[in-house]
């Protein structure tokens, strides 16, 4: 999105069936339609065959939909994940497993060697730098004899761009796989009225709730400020907290941060600035 909006033709090739494909489906839509809007070229389900160098420039070979296609650029960039650098850092016949350049670890973060652990992308799991951080504190607690503070399993996602896009928790689509009766309360932020000040792009926020408890189960931000906004769903998914815990603070207006009660209210109708849905 950076080279998109500095002039630079962009093309996006990606193996999945869709562009952000671990987040929530509507966002991924909305994303394609932002971005094919400011003239960067998507394919998916598409792989890669080769890349070369022709005549100064870079070729891409792949295949999209069993269509052979070709194109032309100046630069490459490979985004297709990272894997941990343990090259001389374990002597030779520690007994610390590995798997696939991975070192493995119990629950607790700790090796097969007593009193030494590993954690952050050195592990299987959440390759981000927040991840690794709560972890690194949680076996720190561990050591010092305290019961760890921080819920590992509210990790909050974040994606940087224009719009930002932030979420935790599970998706309406996960909700309905592992047969959770959910609640889904929605705002889009054309009606916030500090995105009309500011004239943002197309966005929403999305809150997932169980239906019976009102416990916020996961949460889906795509507008401006989504990843500083992801906190406050962060702390209600890892307290187990619900919509009307949430909606007891009064929040200020004009913020985007007020977008967040208009979908906590939403998910049981009860939202005045959004349009009745129809039955």
């Amino acid at each position: 999105s950076v080279y998109a909006d500095l002039g630079t033709q962009v093309t996006i090739i990606e193996a999945l069936p869709r562009i952000v494909p671990n987040m929530d489906k509507e966002i991924s839509q909305n994303l394609k339609m932002i971005l094919k809007k400011r003239g960067v070229s998507i394919y998916t389900g598409a792989s890669v065959q080769n890349i070369q160098e022709l005549d100064g420039h870079l070729c891409c070979h792949f295949v999209e939909k069993e269509n052979e296609i070709s194109i032309n650029a100046e630069y490459v960039l490979s985004a297709v994940g990272r894997m941990p650098n343990t090259s001389g850092l374990l002597d030779t016949g520690l007994p610390i497993e590995l798997e696939k350049g991975r070192i493995m670890v119990n629950s607790s973060f700790e090796t097969q060697l007593l009193g030494v652990y590993a954690i952050g992308d050195l592990i299987f799991g959440s390759q981000l730098a927040h991840t690794a951080s709560a972890q690194g504190v949680y076996v720190a607690e561990l050591v010092a004899g305290k019961k760890p503070l921080v819920n590992l399993l509210a990790v909050p996602g974040c994606v940087y761009l224009n719009p930002e896009i932030a979420c935790v928790g599970i998706t309406e689509d996960e909700a309905k796989e592992q047969e959770i009766n959910v609640k889904v309360g929605k705002f889009m932020m054309s009606a916030n009225g500090k995105s009309l000040i500011t004239k943002e792009e197309r966005g929403f926020i999305k809150i997932v709730a169980q239906e019976d408890s009102q416990v916020i189960l996961g949460a889906q931000m795509m507008c401006a400020r989504a990843t500083d906004m992801i906190g406050e769903l962060v702390t209600a998914v890892a307290n187990q907290l619900t919509v009307s815990d949430l909606l007891r603070g009064m929040r200020a207006h004009p913020t985007y941060n007020e977008a967040v009660g208009e979908a906590l209210e939403d998910c049981f109708g009860e939202a005045i600035h959004v349009l009745k849905r129809k039955k």
